[in-house]
């Protein structure tokens, strides 16, 4: 399934690199054109490949984990990894291939200024590598999604909060980002500033907009794609640890499901009249239920 959504997926060809497919998405090319138009194409290509080398930094992370990745969608953002098993909600392995990115170019960063203030390495390029590490290695590390602070962030907060709720939480704020990257940009054109180029900050904030907003949608669906991982690991070793949620019979299945999370079996009791535990179901009856009668169901329509 995975393997068929990324054969039709945006640009069919990509680069091959190591047996991965490194695909440049629509909004990427967009954003280039852009820059070539407004004279910084060298300044592009730059980033272009310290883009591919912060994502390779992803892949190298994920392989030292023994996930198989398929290939890298390049977003203006930053790219994105389709990988033939999953990982998210698992805590440490989520991390440290979300902080991998940024951690080389702020590495790269380091090693530049260094080289720029011993007079090693100079000039405008030196002073653009440094300049573009500096921003791909801070910007990454917001902690919004889609970009990989919002990963970190979630990876130790999912148990808390819930996976779907806290991936919601994290991708509303990425979209509030979004559009305060589009009124800056404007707000900048309108003042005549030019420091910052407004023109890319618009388009930049537009496609951050866009990639929120994917990551909004498909927050249930990549955690349900986990459970079957997760009803691996309990088959396999015999136990997991577990949790108790309470509700009632109006609940909707959908916030039972925005409560669950990757690393224990939830069990819920549902309260009837006189506040009397009426029956406990399991995740995966609720699950079920949800697959036969849909989101919007209440847990009292499963009893």
């Amino acid at each position: 399934m995975m393997k068929k959504a990324w054969k039709n997926s945006v640009l069919s060809r990509g680069i091959e690199i190591g047996g991965i497919s490194f695909k440049v998405h629509p909004s990427f090319l967009v954003l280039m054109l852009i820059c070539a138009i407004l004279g910084m194409a060298a300044k592009v290509l730059l980033i272009f490949i310290l883009v591919l080398l912060h994502d390779t930094m992803h892949i190298l992370a994920a392989k030292g984990y023994g996930i198989k990745v398929q290939g890298v969608i390049l977003y203006p953002y930053g790219g994105t990894a389709v990988m033939e098993n999953t990982f998210e909600g698992r805590k440490l392995e989520e991390a440290v291939i979300a902080l991998a990115g940024p951690a080389l170019n702020i590495a790269l960063f380091i090693a530049g200024q260094a080289l720029r203030m011993n007079g090693i390495f100079e000039g405008r390029w030196a002073l653009e590598f440094v300049q573009i590490n500096l921003w791909l290695g801070l910007f990454n590390l917001i902690p919004v999604l889609p970009l990989d602070g919002g990963r970190m962030v979630r990876a130790f907060l999912a148990d808390r909060f819930g996976f779907v709720r806290i991936s919601k939480g994290l991708a509303y704020m990425g979209k509030v980002l979004g559009g305060v990257m589009i009124f800056m940009g404007f707000y900048l054109q309108a003042r005549f500033f030019y420091f910052f180029n407004p023109y890319t900050i618009i388009v930049l904030g537009f496609f951050f907009w866009i990639g929120s907003n994917r990551e909004l949608a498909n927050a249930r669906i990549v955690f349900l794609k986990n459970l079957c991982r997760k009803k691996e690991q309990l088959l396999s070793r015999g136990l997991m640890r577990s949790r108790c949620l309470t509700v009632n019979k109006s609940t909707p299945i959908a916030a039972i499901i925005d409560e669950l999370n990757m690393d224990s079996y939830s069990l819920i009791s549902v309260i009837g009249s006189k506040d009397r535990v009426e029956r406990t179901l399991s995740e995966t009856q609720v699950m079920q239920g949800m697959l036969e009668k849909g989101w919007k169901c209440s847990v009292g329509e499963l009893l």
